[in-house]
């Protein structure tokens, strides 16, 4: 094979390893609190933020956090109802930045998170974890085989944290009364993400799944660190999905274009 279709191999496998981290890690842990993990589990999460992702646990839980709290409404940082569905596809991570250096959001949204002493050592300089991933990569690889390899999964974690948010609230399926979407083939390569009416049913499911039929690749592993003593679960897992949201009696397909149909209906809302 190729040493740059290998290398482009190594770069979607490291942008699942982020991706996992982010759900299991900055999400499920972080935003929603229905994971607790070990000590030794949160430093492993927290260097492979850091080197993986780029990202501040504290902005990226501050910026969730706000998201639910107006998702699709005015206030939501990266709504496709309000931005449009291809801004948020191709400049998701502008959307990120921009309500992320936004003091008040992470003061309001993430007081409990505040930064450590790791953090303002090394942590908090994202940029820096992640360009050591890079010169890793480039002395592992050689230099052309780590940048393809590194750009892979640059490019390829933001595409999916880009779809989760902006297909993952155009179309798809829903069970639930909420305006975000399930994607079954998306869930499969975000650990769960993908399975997003879910999730914003019921946000502090630890468990993203919730009828036959899905699949939430993360929580096979998030029970093998419970077995490890790696994590705790804290809330419930099967309970709750019928009465904490009334489900539609019959899935709903929503197709492309129909977010403009919504989106008409929230402004009619302001």
């Amino acid at each position: 094979m190729n040493k740059y279709l290998k290398a482009a191999g190594v770069g979607f496998g490291l942008s699942q390893a982020a991706t996992l981290i982010t759900t299991v890690y900055l999400h499920r842990t972080l935003s929603h609190k229905s994971i607790e993990l070990s000590p030794a589990a949160t430093m492993f999460m927290r260097f492979g933020t850091w080197m993986l992702t780029s990202i501040s646990p504290r902005e990226w839980v501050a910026v969730h956090r706000k998201h639910h709290n107006f998702s699709d409404e005015h206030g939501d940082p990266h709504s496709p109802h309000i931005e449009g569905y291809w801004k948020i596809m191709l400049a998701n991570v502008y959307y990120y930045r921009r309500e992320a250096n936004n003091d008040d959001t992470m003061e309001k949204y993430a007081a409990d998170l505040p930064f450590d002493k790791l953090d303002h050592a090394l942590l908090r300089r994202g940029t820096l974890g992640f360009s050591l991933t890079g010169v890793l990569l480039a002395w592992i690889m050689g230099t052309r085989a780590g940048l393809v390899a590194w750009s892979t999964l640059a490019v390829v974690y933001l595409l999916l944290n880009a779809a989760i948010n902006g297909a993952g609230h155009t179309f798809g399926e829903k069970s639930f009364e909420n305006d975000a979407t399930n994607l079954k083939l998306l869930a499969l390569i975000t650990f769960g993400e993908g399975l997003h009416n879910n999730h914003h049913a019921r946000p502090a499911a630890p468990r993203f799944s919730a009828f036959k039929g899905e699949i939430d690749p993360a929580w096979p592993v998030i029970r093998a660190m419970e077995k490890l003593g790696l994590a705790r679960v804290l809330t419930k897992v099967d309970e709750g999905w019928e009465n904490h949201r009334r489900r539609l009696p019959e899935p709903t397909k929503i197709r492309p274009g129909a977010g403009i149909e919504v989106a008409a209906m929230n402004s009619s809302r302001d």
